[in-house]
Parts: structure tokens; sequence; C-alpha cells
């Protein structure tokens, strides 16, 4: 009989060192890739960017994990046949879009495909907390025990008590705002863009997290972005509107949408896009919202197109 634990993932820790993402990071980190083909997180990389050898290390995580840039081992052009190989950073399609739409990450709509790209990682703390966790009032305790927990079920290498704090403390830390608190100062060198999203609210009188709807409107092509993975799931070219509410990787689960908004997002996608083939359709006796397969930086393209198309 085969081992079901041989067949469990590798869950990843640690490489954000303990740093949640910060303003100017990964500005700084794509005009680095871009500038010299390589990103080192060396004392040379920190000194030059500005940053400690951790920050730079982490700086390295946040790229990959944001789906901005990626790192892939290729033969040294010296010697291609001998098995040497070496480290090289591509700049992936949706870092490209950024450098050319929103260069120093400024526009809140960048930072929702960000989270999307971090909260689609499989076999991570990220994609565990907002697929997973159930919880919607928690302490740090009891979030840090789920995911113990969760890790001990699904991952060949279930993390320690000091590991698994660590990984909840920086998730937390990066998405949760204090509960009726101004937007994060951006010449504030501690913190964290993705607190802007609203989706995680530390109430510190009680000292307890709370998931919350986002305060904002998500932007249209985030919403369809997401919806576009589904459809990519299934092979079909339609996603039923149960499915968007109750999936993990859904837009409910990812985006913190509650179904009043859901229904009213899908409804404006269906305005602006119908002419990408997005429209909500009947099959059977639940409706289905119709729409194309397009990846991520796509959509974030076409986000960019309409908010310019609207300033001309």
């Amino acid at each position: 009989m085969n081992d079901p634990v041989a067949v469990r993932p590798r869950f990843d820790y640690g490489k954000h060192e303990t740093f949640p993402v910060r303003h100017g990071w990964l500005a700084k980190g794509l005009r680095r890739i871009e500038d010299v083909g390589a990103f080192r997180g060396d004392l040379e990389t920190a000194d030059i960017l500005g940053l400690g050898s951790r920050m730079a290390k982490s700086l390295q995580f946040w790229l990959e994990a944001g789906g901005l840039a990626k790192s892939m081992y290729q033969p040294t052009p010296s010697s291609p046949g001998v098995g040497r190989r070496v480290k090289v950073w591509r700049i992936t399609d949706f870092g490209r879009a950024v450098y050319r739409h929103d260069p120093y990450l400024e526009f809140p709509a960048t930072w929702w495909f960000v989270h999307l790209a971090l909260a689609q990682r499989e076999r991570s703390v990220w994609g565990w907390f907002f697929n997973d966790f159930p919880e919607r009032n928690f302490t740090r305790r009891v979030c840090t025990e789920a995911f113990r927990a969760h890790a001990e079920r699904h991952a060949t290498n279930p993390p320690s008590l000091a590991i698994a704090q660590r990984e909840i403390a920086c998730l937390l830390q990066a998405y949760s705002g204090q509960e009726g608190s101004a937007i994060e100062d951006p010449e504030d060198a501690t913190a964290c863009p993705l607190r802007e999203l609203r989706l995680v609210i530390r109430h510190y009188e009680v000292d307890r997290y709370e998931k919350t709807q986002p305060i904002d409107a998500v932007p249209v092509e985030a919403f369809l972005a997401c919806a576009s993975a589904l459809v990519a799931r299934t092979g079909t070219d339609s996603v039923s509107f149960s499915r968007l509410v109750h999936s993990r990787f859904g837009p409910r689960r990812l985006l913190g949408l509650g179904i009043d908004q859901l229904e009213t997002v899908a409804e404006q996608a269906t305005e602006v896009h119908a002419g990408q083939g997005v429209q909500v359709t009947m099959l059977g006796a639940e409706r289905h919202l119709v729409l194309p397969s397009i990846a991520l930086p796509m959509w974030f393209e076409a986000h960019f197109r309409r908010i310019e198309s609207i300033g001309r």
C-alpha cells in the first residue's frame, strides 16, 4: 500500500525572513532585475538598495510570491554541457505589466493583484489563511494552532511551534490594520501596503483579529482574474455563482467579498467587459458567470486600459 505521507507536498516556510513587504521594496527589486538581470540577497545588493541583508533576502521572496519575478537555473555559457548551472532571474509577464503601468506600485489595484498571486500560493501560510482557515474572528494563538494542524495533515514537513508562530506573525503583520485607523503612510518605512486592502483588522483592545469585507470597491478586473483562475481549473468557459461563493481560490475567499458585493461586482464586470465575452447566463436552475480563461497579467492590463480610457 502506498504511504499517503509520500504524496504530500512540501510547504514553504521562512523565506520572508519575518519581514512583511514594505512600500518601495518591489519597485526597487524590479528595477534591480531590469538593470542587471539578477537579484541576489547579498550584502552588495542590500547596500545598493538601502536595505539590511535579511531584508534583501526577504525581498527575493516577495518578488516571487507576488508573481512579479521568478528565478531559474540555466547552464553556464562557458560550460553548457558540463552540468554547471547559474541562477538567473526573470521578470514575469505580470511584473512587466506592473513595470509599464505602475512602476512604483502606487495604485491600490496593483496590490489587489499582488495579493491574488500571494493568496493563490499552495503549500504556504498565505494560501492556507485565505482558502482554508474558516474563522472570521480569532486570536493569534488560535490561528497558529489551526495552521499547525493543517500542515500536520497536509505537509511532509509540518512546522514546529516556533516556525508556525513566525509564519502567522508575518502574515498578520502584513495584512492587519488597526480598527478605524487611517490608510498607511507610504513614508512610513515599516508600513505594509497589503494592509490598505483592509482584509484583516486587529482589535487591539481585546487582542483579536477579524477577517473583514473590503471597504473600497475591489477592481472589476481583479475579480475577473480570480474567477478566470477557477474557470481554468475546471477547463470550462463558465463558473457557477455557488462556486464563486464557496470554492477555494474563489473571489469570496480571496477578495473578502460578501455575497451582495460579489453580485455587484459581477454585474459591473458584465457591463464593462461584455466585449471580452463576460456575461451572466442561466444553466439549468443556476446562474453562471461566463468569461474567457485569461491569465492574471492580461486582466491587470485590461484594468489599466480601462482606467486610462476613462481619463481621456
